[in-house]
């Protein structure tokens, strides 16, 4: 019983689930239903004559854009209710039922293809921010009235034994279904991508005013006839609000806009109102200006809204690039920080070593030089006791002179380190005695890790480049290799070679013989912040510093193989002659 017990509870869950699913789904095609009949129905208010061709489907919109929005998941829900709500729509008319069902086929078809070619080219969360997407979709709508019309032509010539040609009936049910997904899909489209990426409430109320006070200016403009607008047309009034909406806002509320200023046309159009209702021009003529006029308030607001968020885009992004470029900036500066302080560890370390000799050495003579002088002042001075003085400071002399000459060398070697770390300054460098320099000044982090560092780098090799970043390079990968490579064991062996890569660049190398990185960590090395050991305090900075340094200001390239127990080699091959900042 008891062994039973999970398996019927995840039974009840997954019957639960798919319960859910049903509904969701027949919910949907319910609302599909309801919406696209509504739509069809004001579209059969005004037919063409003779054949009784709808002029505006905006219908097709409806069920093309929900399931662009959706995907396909929500594609058997929006057939059937797209199906039903053409055949109740057409039976409510004058159309039989075999005709019905024909055009219902027709138009769950458009929809369905429309939809698969925008997911297929532009994938699935499609959104009109681009231009690319605009036209795209403008496309696909173009293909799938095409290809449903042809399937509508054949069913208006076979059961309504219309005269009007095929093509005449091919090319109304083209212009019209077209319209209607041009219209009304990028609106469903769009508050889709809003859901999914909801605007701040700010937005939210300027974009609804402004689609408020477009709504009352395309009113005004449509309903009313005037002098003016017999002149230059709706659609240019409308022009410089569609152009201000579209650059202050989202294109969700452009598209809004769209939808409301060519529910407005198609309306004032069936119905005889205001500026597309003029008696004094043919139905055709009305028709035409309408279909022309929708055509340029949607793609024209399509198209702005979409030029202007890629131009807010673009700007986002110089701006991430920029609060990028100053945390690196900053970045580098702590680490470079964080190196000197080392470096003055360093310098404290490897000094303290002939500093101290020749403290003790002058002491020691200091002493000598006070016995002698008393025995000279008691008078017992004897040739041997002379000469003896005399080879003991001969002795101290070349013992000072060989640990302060040492403390000399490595103070120069540290104060040109310095230097070069603290400052961005280019200059023409020796690259086996600029890394030796280095080595120097992290010999003391070496001893105590109980590791040793080789270097093969001819020494004709001149760089003409930027010895601080260098020298940062090698600082951080002697410190990862420490740190990340030696973990196992007391300490191991790391390696620096460099050899030219013909007449312009030279490859170095860095290897050690440590643990090595696993395959899956290898791909995230370089990226900032990234560490296994940040229990242990590493930050995850040191080799993406390192990955900037040489690819942005060495003007490099970098690469990373590693092996679990066979150590790892990371390989820089950067030029002679540095890039210009």
């Amino acid at each position: 019983m008891r062994q039973n017990l999970p398996r019927q509870v995840q039974h009840e869950l997954t019957a639960g689930i798919d319960l859910t699913r049903w509904v969701g789904s027949i919910g949907l095609a319910v609302a599909v239903g309801i919406v696209y009949f509504v739509a069809a129905r004001l579209s059969l208010a005004l037919l063409t004559k003779p054949e009784g061709v709808a002029v505006f489907w905006p219908a097709a919109g409806v069920s093309a854009g929900v399931l662009i929005a959706l995907g396909s998941r929500a594609r058997w829900p929006v057939v059937v209710g797209t199906m039903t709500a053409t055949i109740v729509a057409n039976l409510s008319g004058d159309r039989n039922l075999w005709s019905a069902v024909l055009f219902g086929l027709c138009n769950a078809g458009e929809a369905v293809l429309t939809a698969w070619l925008v997911g297929r080219y532009f994938g699935s969360n499609l959104s009109l921010s681009k231009l690319r997407n605009v036209l795209g979709l403008a496309a696909a709508a173009i293909i799938g009235a095409a290809v449903s019309g042809i399937g509508g032509a054949i069913a208006f010539k076979l059961f309504h034994s219309t005269t009007t040609p095929m093509l005449t009936t091919w090319q109304q049910w083209f212009a019209s279904d077209g319209l209607g997904i041009i219209t009304v899909a990028p609106l469903l489209i769009e508050l889709a991508s809003a859901s999914r990426d909801r605007p701040p409430l700010s937005e939210l109320v300027e974009g609804a005013l402004a689609v408020a006070a477009l709504a009352l200016v395309s009113g005004l403009a449509i309903f009313l006839r005037s002098e003016l607008l017999a002149t230059v047309g709706p659609v240019a009034v409308l022009f410089a609000p569609l152009l201000w909406l579209a650059a202050r806002c989202r294109p969700v509320f452009a598209a809004a806009a769209a939808f409301i200023v060519s529910l407005t046309i198609v309306w004032t159009t069936t119905f005889g109102i205001g500026y597309f209702g003029n008696p004094g021009l043919s139905m055709e003529e009305r028709v035409l200006a309408a279909q022309v006029s929708i055509l340029l308030v949607t793609i024209g607001a399509s198209v702005l809204a979409a030029l202007f968020a890629e131009i807010r885009d673009k700007r986002r992004l110089a701006e991430a690039a920029l609060h990028a470029s100053e945390t690196q900036r900053y970045l580098i500066e702590t680490e470079r920080l964080a190196a000197l302080g080392g470096l003055v560890a360093g310098v404290a370390h490897e000094i303290s070593s002939p500093v101290g000799t020749s403290l003790t050495v002058a002491s020691t003579l200091a002493h000598r030089s006070a016995d002698f002088m008393d025995q000279i002042a008691s008078g017992q001075v004897r040739r041997a006791l002379l000469v003896d003085f005399a080879d003991g400071c001969r002795a101290a002399a070349e013992q000072l002179v060989a640990n302060l000459q040492r403390a000399g060398g490595l103070i120069q070697s540290f104060k040109q380190v310095a230097v070069d770390r603290s400052s961005d300054d280019r200059r023409a460098f020796d690259l086996k005695l600029a890394t030796e320099q280095v080595i120097a000044s992290v010999r003391s982090r070496l001893l105590k890790s109980q590791s040793s560092l080789a270097v093969e780098i001819p020494s004709d090799i001149i760089v003409d480049s930027f010895p601080g970043p260098y020298g940062q390079v090698l600082t951080n990968l002697i410190f990862n290799a420490v740190t990340h490579g030696f973990t196992d064991g007391p300490g191991g062996h790391m390696l620096i070679k460099a050899r030219r890569l013909g007449m312009e660049q030279v490859e170095i190398t860095f290897s050690d013989d440590g643990s090595g990185i696993p395959e899956e960590v290898q791909r995230h090395v370089f990226d900032p912040f990234f560490t296994t050991r940040r229990a242990q305090g590493s930050t995850g900075l040191g080799l993406y510093i390192v990955h900037n340094l040489v690819t942005q200001q060495l003007g490099g390239r970098i690469a990373l193989v590693s092996s679990l127990g066979e150590g790892t080699t990371i390989c820089m091959t950067i030029p002679l002659l540095a890039p210009r900042q």
